[in-house]
């Protein structure tokens, strides 16, 4: 059984796995829409941008897809990727990413030209440096047994973080090679991005279009946003709470706009996160928590909020932590014996 440590220390490393994501794919648009002095003509990003695949599409024809990133560098070249930090220790699910690469590897539609459409892009695997090789040897087993199964515009890019005086991340590519020459020759060598001027363009972002730990969701409303509506709440003297109601739209749309999908540039294609379900699964656990009740409405709830000591991030993490353990240890109806 694991121990009460080991669960806190895997719980934060889903935190900071998460948190390195999003950096790593800030870092990584940046050097697609950025020369180093100014962004590039035509070029932008989003996260979770919807796409249309082409009908010629081997995975799915004619549908709709989110990558993680879609980077376009000017109005002929772009990159559509997914980002991973760390991998499933079971080997079999990755073929899930390579599927997914395989739909990107494709005309898609929903480029920032007038189109839609672009004359070449890559679909890019960007994964941490301690599992880029063994996925690189992943996908070639898989192109040894079926040479359809990778796209002929795939690759696979590492990345790692320094944590020097000036942090950066560093880029390299592991497998497969980059239609624009520029691009190749810098991500051939290693290309560090300085996230100190990342962050200077793009300091409030804290989530992209995939579902954080809940206790990353839960420490921003706890420090952040819960703390700026406490002139609308009434103290609750046998809580020893502040009473703050709140709802579920409301706080998703603030949450958008202070840290998310709105702080990036929006049109009908963007993606939107954080997602209302997940800040309504953020309020059900602190109900369970008894740090909120439901309100008489759907989606409005009433959250207790009052001062904690110490780590905030890992007072939720120890939390979810009992929650699941009380959960385990309740039996189910079916295990119940009556004599």
């Amino acid at each position: 059984m694991a121990t009460k440590e080991k669960l806190l220390r895997a719980a934060l490393d889903r935190v900071n796995d998460y948190e390195q994501t999003v950096n790593a794919i800030l870092a990584f648009a940046a050097f697609v829409i950025h020369d180093g002095k100014s962004q590039r003509p035509n070029s932008q990003f989003g996260f979770g941008r919807r796409m249309k695949t082409s009908p010629k599409n081997l995975k799915t024809p004619s549908s709709e897809v989110t990558p993680d990133l879609v980077a376009q560098k000017s109005k002929h070249y772009g990159i559509v990727a997914e980002a991973k930090k760390s991998l499933d220790q079971n080997q079999s699910n990755w073929l899930q990413h390579v599927e997914q690469l395989r739909k990107y590897d494709d005309d898609l539609e929903g480029w920032w030209t007038d189109g839609e459409k672009i004359d070449n892009s890559d679909a890019v695997m960007l994964i941490h440096q301690s599992r880029g090789r063994l996925f690189r040897d992943f996908i070639e087993n898989c192109k040894s047994k079926d040479p359809n199964s990778i796209g002929p515009n795939t690759s696979v890019i590492e990345f790692n973080e320094s944590p020097e005086t000036e942090p950066y991340y560093f880029f390299r590519i592991e497998f497969g090679s980059i239609q624009d020459r520029e691009f190749m020759e810098d991500l051939y060598e290693g290309k560090q991005v300085p996230l100190e001027k990342v962050k200077i363009s793009f300091s409030n972002i804290q989530y992209y279009d995939a579902k954080p730990p809940l206790p990353l969701l839960l420490i921003r409303l706890w420090t952040d946003y819960f703390p700026s509506k406490l002139d609308e709440g009434k103290y609750d003297e046998q809580k020893k709470a502040m009473k703050i109601r709140v709802n579920v739209f409301d706080v998703t749309d603030e949450l958008q706009k202070a840290f998310g999908s709105q702080a990036l540039h929006q049109d009908e294609r963007s993606g939107e996160f954080p997602k209302q379900k997940w800040i309504r699964e953020a309020f059900d656990q602190l109900v369970s928590y008894n740090l909120a009740t439901y309100g008489s409405e759907n989606d409005e709830y009433t959250i207790f909020f009052k001062s904690f000591r110490g780590d905030v991030l890992e007072r939720f993490i120890q939390y979810e932590i009992r929650n699941a353990k009380d959960k385990k240890a309740k039996p189910s109806p079916k295990q119940l014996k009556f004599f």
